[in-house]
C-alpha cells in the first residue's frame, strides 16, 4: 500500500473517530425540539450509557416542560460524564424548575467549576443568586408547614438569628436604618466564634413567611415561633426611635426553648454617632450572653463599614428594596451609596450580588436555553477532539497532510504516491460530522 493511501486510511478512521465524537449524525443541540424526542428515546434505547446521547434526550425533555423524565436524564448523564458543562447546566434549569433548589444550586455552582464558557458561567452566577433567594423562601414555606414536627427538635443553642428592628418614630426618612441596623449587628456578632449568626436574609424570608408586620415582630412569643422554624437558639429583636437629633436603640435577646429575654440592651446617642452606638450596643449583648470576646474578636467589632452616614442610609434603603423583591431599585440605591463613599465594601458586593438577581429576575428559561445553544460548541467540542487526535497519532506514519510537514520523517516522493489514488473532495457534511479535504500535491 502506498504512503498515501496508508494517510487516506488514517484520516478516515480519524474523521470516524471524530464524528462518534462529535455526536455522529445525532441532532445538534439547536435542533433538540420536544417532537424529537420520540426519536431521542429510541437511539437512547440503541446506545444506553452514552453521555452525550442521555444529555441530548434530558435537553429534549426540558424543552417538552417533561421535568421528571429530563431530570433523571440529565442525573445519569451528570453521572457519566462529570465534566460535561451542557449537562451540569441543564441539569440546574431543570432542577430549578422543579421547585427543587438545593439541586439547583448545586448542578451551578458545578458547572462554575467545569464550565467554558464565560457567558454560561456569568449565566450560572446569576442563577444562583436568584435560586439561593428561592431557596430560602422555600425553606420557610416548609418549615411552617412542618412547625408541629420542628417544635419536638431541639434548636441548636449557639446559633443567633436577628430579626428585622421595628421603627417607632416619626422621621420615614430615617426608617429603612431597621434593615441596615440589624445586618451591622448580624455582622459584628458574627465577629465571635462562639457563636454560630444565621444571614439576615434567612431571618427576613420567615418573616415575611409569617407575615409578621412591625408590631408583631416586637413580641417575644414570635421571635422565639420565628427562631424554632429556622433552627436559632436565641433571636435578637429591637426597635429604633428618633427623639430631634438622637437615636435610641432597645434590643432584647430571646431564649428560643423558654420565650424568656436572656438578656437586654439598649443606647441613646446621636443620629450622627450611629455606628458608635451600634458597637456599643453588640458588646452589651455579649457582654449579657457571657461570652468573653478576645482582643482581635473586639478590634474587628470596632471597625466602621463606612463613616458616611448617608451612603449607609442609602444601603438601608437598597436592603429594604432587595426584600420586598424589587432588585432593580435595591442594585441602584447600592450603587448610590457607592458613589457617595468609594470605599463602602459591602456597598460594593451589595450592589453586584443586586445586579445579578436583576438580570436573573430578568431572564426567561428560554433565554438561558439560547445562551447555552449559542455556547454549546465551546462546551463540547475541543476535549473530544483532543482525545481523537491524540488516540490517532500513533496510527499515521507519512510525513505530510495538505503540505505541513514533519521534520522528524523524510518526505515521500512522488513515486511513492499512486496516481490512481483518489482525491478526497469537500461536499454536503451531514450534521455533527466532520470533512477532511486531502489535496494532491
Amino acid at each position: 500500500m502506498s504512503a498515501f493511501l496508508k494517510w487516506r486510511g488514517a484520516l478516515f478512521a480519524l474523521a470516524c473517530v471524530l464524528t462518534t465524537a462529535c455526536g455522529g449524525s445525532a441532532l445538534r443541540l439547536e435542533d433538540v425540539t420536544a417532537e424529537s424526542v420520540p426519536m431521542l428515546e429510541a437511539e437512547n434505547a440503541q446506545r444506553p450509557g452514552d453521555a452525550q446521547q442521555l444529555t441530548r434526550l434530558g435537553v429534549g425533555y426540558f424543552r417538552a416542560n417533561r421535568y421528571t423524565e429530563a431530570r433523571v436524564a440529565l442525573d445519569s448523564a451528570v453521572e457519566l460524564a462529570p465534566q460535561s458543562g451542557i449537562a451540569a447546566i441543564y441539569l440546574g434549569m431543570t432542577a430549578e424548575a422543579q421547585g427543587e433548589f438545593p439541586a439547583a444550586r448545586a448542578a451551578y455552582e458545578r458547572y462554575l467549576t467545569i464550565g467554558r464558557s464565560n457567558e454560561l458561567k456569568r449565566s450560572a452566577r446569576q442563577r444562583l443568586a436568584l435560586v439561593g433567594r428561592r431557596e430560602l423562601e422555600y425553606q420557610a414555606r416548609q418549615a411552617l408547614a412542618q412547625e408541629s414536627t420542628l417544635t419536638q427538635e431541639p434548636a441548636q443553642l449557639n446559633a443567633i438569628a436577628v430579626m428585622p428592628f421595628s421603627y417607632t418614630g416619626t422621621n420615614a426618612e430615617i426608617a429603612p436604618l431597621t434593615r441596615g441596623f440589624a445586618q451591622l449587628i448580624v455582622t459584628d456578632l458574627a465577629k465571635s466564634r462562639q457563636v454560630t449568626v444565621l444571614e439576615r436574609e434567612r431571618m427576613q424570608a420567615m418573616v415575611d413567611e409569617m407575615r409578621l408586620g412591625e408590631t408583631e415582630r416586637a413580641d417575644p412569643a414570635n421571635a422565639a415561633r420565628s427562631g424554632r422554624l429556622i433552627r436559632a437558639g436565641r433571636v435578637v429583636q429591637g426597635s429604633l426611635t428618633d427623639r430631634d437629633s438622637d437615636l435610641r436603640v432597645d434590643a432584647a435577646v430571646v431564649d428560643v426553648a423558654t420565650t424568656g429575654i436572656a438578656t437586654s440592651a439598649n443606647r441613646e446617642d446621636q443620629l450622627s454617632r450611629l455606628f458608635d452606638l451600634e458597637k456599643a450596643l453588640v458588646l452589651q449583648i455579649f457582654e449579657g450572653l457571657g461570652i468573653q470576646l478576645t482582643d482581635a474578636e473586639r478590634a474587628e467589632i470596632e471597625q466602621r463599614p463606612t463613616q458616611n452616614l448617608q451612603a449607609f442610609l442609602a444601603w438601608s434603603r437598597g436592603l429594604e428594596a432587595e426584600d420586598r423583591g424589587d432588585y432593580a431599585g435595591a442594585r441602584d440605591l447600592f450603587e448610590q451609596a457607592t458613589r457617595l463613599d468609594p470605599s463602602f465594601v459591602s456597598a460594593q458586593q451589595s450592589a453586584q450580588a443586586a445586579g445579578e438577581l436583576t438580570a436573573a429576575s430578568q431572564q426567561t428559561s428560554a433565554d438561558v436555553d439560547a445562551t447555552v445553544t449559542r455556547n454549546a460548541q465551546s462546551e463540547t467540542s475541543a476535549a473530544p477532539t483532543r482525545d481523537a487526535l491524540a488516540a490517532g497519532a500513533g496510527s499515521v506514519a507519512p510525513s505530510t497532510v495538505n503540505g505541513v510537514e514533519d521534520a522528524s520523517q523524510p518526505a515521500p516522493t512522488p513515486r511513492e504516491r499512486n496516481d490512481s489514488d483518489p482525491v478526497v473532495t469537500p461536499g454536503p457534511a451531514a450534521r455533527g460530522t466532520i470533512v477532511i479535504v486531502i489535496r494532491r500535491p
